[in-house]
């Protein structure tokens, strides 16, 4: 869910009103009723949120949107829309075998985009341990035994320097990680050489000029010929 979310916010700029969204938060009641769910002004203020609920029966995808003209308001509420001011929008399906092939085919055949980023990253998806995670253990793949992901705005994924659950594969942890907590670049050594961390590096400076991860990268190589030298030193023969 957390990927599927932050592929929506980021072609539309939404953002996620806290890590997590709300972390599965149990609704029983009518789709015309889950406003009461949302702060307006809130939402108003963030630009508008993607997020998820478990529940209501039946309803597997919503929108909750308003309208500013009054004459727009009169008709969806004689269309038994509500009185708003957010409207729900829904269907009672999600046929994932139905629309991804439907999706790889806009793309192959008439070379067609589904759900393009608007522009740099809006909301991404940090790594958390699924267990209580010890020094020296290597991360299997992402969502499988030790991680799993949550949604987290992109300010605050790159001020906490929180490793993206997309790249947990192989890593090897540096130190303890509590159930629940988020792991941070801190907290691993990445696997040599990857391309995918050179271009996760690259995006971090192309979109919000920063450095940081390029200068760890690195960093590492310089530590790694270092001791890859310190080693043939110590197996040379002597002449």
């Amino acid at each position: 869910i957390s990927f599927e979310q932050s592929i929506m916010a980021n072609a539309t700029g939404f953002r996620v009103k806290s890590r997590g969204m709300s972390r599965g938060l149990k609704y029983d009641g009518s789709i015309m009723e889950i406003q009461k769910l949302y702060d307006l002004d809130e939402l108003r203020a963030l630009g508008g949120i993607v997020d998820y609920t478990v529940g209501p029966p039946l309803i597997k995808v919503f929108c909750l949107a308003e309208h500013p003209d009054p004459k727009q308001r009169h008709y969806l509420n004689l269309y038994e829309m509500g009185e708003g001011p957010l409207y729900p929008f829904w269907t009672p399906y999600h046929l994932v075998h139905f629309e991804a092939p439907n999706a790889i085919a806009r793309v192959v055949l008439f070379g067609d985009e589904v759900a393009p980023p608007l522009g740099g990253p809006v909301v991404e998806v940090c790594a958390v341990a699924k267990r209580d995670l010890k020094a020296g253990e290597v991360l299997d793949e992402y969502g499988m035994y030790m991680t799993y992901g949550e949604a987290v705005n992109t300010e605050e994924m790159s001020a906490q320097r929180y490793l993206p659950e997309g790249l947990v594969e192989g890593c090897r942890l540096r130190r303890d990680v509590a159930k629940d907590q988020v792991l941070t670049y801190d907290d691993v050594e990445l696997p040599a050489g990857r391309l995918a961390d050179r271009l996760r590096a690259e995006q971090y400076r192309h979109f919000r000029g920063e450095t940081w991860l390029e200068e760890r990268l690195q960093g590492s190589r310089t530590a790694g010929k270092a001791r890859g030298d310190a080693e043939f030193a110590e197996v040379a023969p002597l002449r």
